[in-house]
């Protein structure tokens, strides 16, 4: 462990070169002081104030979640993000895919956020560009094998129809329901479908959504409920024009196979207890 006195004065020079740059970010001096205490712990070779201190500050800050750190990250990293991943071209809508599960992975972590791991030897910028291309990287790898957000809606479809006749309609039916619900949330809004994914997928809670979004967790539950309502409608208007039907015979079908989509998609997507 570093003398209190040493690690005293290194947190107030890290805190004063934070300060100068952003000023608007306050960080409480005990939470500066255990990350840097703690990082010394993990690398006792490592200098108590780093490099880049400035960089430092915000990055603990952004750790614990700071609003003002949370606002600086938008306005002026996520712009570096996207610089990254604008090199790699990605296909479609991958690369909002790839920020929204960079904000899940380094500001809310689980179990800690994972921005502070960074230990302020280079630019927060260039540590995140590096970072954002090799989460890029590793999800179109993965892409070919992860279980996609419409297959993991029809795994959970409940499947009450024993029998000859219940099977032959799923049989049927389920090629036509997986490309309704694909192609109905290709009709989402960009927010309700990583909504969906975070929370399905990822298993945010309404609070951790509604932190990492900034938002009040009603407004937060609110999107989410808004965003399973619109998924139901197209997929069923989806289902409406491919299998040639009324909307009346399409409701029919569905309640054959007991799979309802608003029962069902409430029943997956619920909100968790508070």
């Amino acid at each position: 462990m570093p003398d209190a006195g040493d690690l005293d004065a290194a947190v107030a020079r890290i805190a004063a070169a934070g300060r100068e740059v952003w000023p608007d970010v306050e960080l409480a001096r005990d939470a500066l002081a255990a990350h840097v205490a703690a990082r010394r712990a993990e690398d006792p070779g490592a200098p108590l104030e780093p490099a880049f201190a400035a960089d430092y500050y915000l990055a603990v800050a952004l750790a614990q979640q700071v609003p003002a750190a949370m606002r600086v990250f938008e306005a002026r990293l996520v712009p570096e993000i996207d610089v990254a991943l604008r090199r790699l071209r990605l296909p479609g809508g991958a690369a909002d895919e790839v920020k929204q599960a960079l904000r899940v992975e380094l500001l809310v972590g689980d179990p800690v956020a994972r921005i502070g791991d960074f230990g302020g030897r280079g630019e927060l910028a260039a540590w995140l560009r590096v970072t954002a291309t090799r989460k890029a990287l590793k999800l179109l790898r993965k892409a070919g094998r992860e279980e996609t957000l419409d297959e993991l809606l029809l795994e959970h479809w409940p499947d009450a129809t024993p029998g000859p006749a219940g099977k032959h309609l799923k049989i049927t039916y389920t090629a036509e329901l997986k490309r309704a619900v694909a192609e109905a949330l290709g009709q989402l809004e960009v927010r309700q479908r990583n909504l969906l994914r975070q929370h399905v997928l990822d298993g945010l809670t309404i609070d951790e959504l509604a932190r990492l979004y900034r938002a009040h967790r009603a407004t937060c539950a609110r999107w989410l409920a808004d965003a399973r309502a619109d998924l139901a409608r197209h997929t069923r208007r989806r289902l409406v024009a491919s299998l040639g039907l009324g909307t009346d015979e399409v409701d029919s079908v569905l309640r054959m196979l007991d799979s309802d989509i608003e029962l069902s998609l409430s029943r997956l997507l619920r909100e968790p207890a508070p």
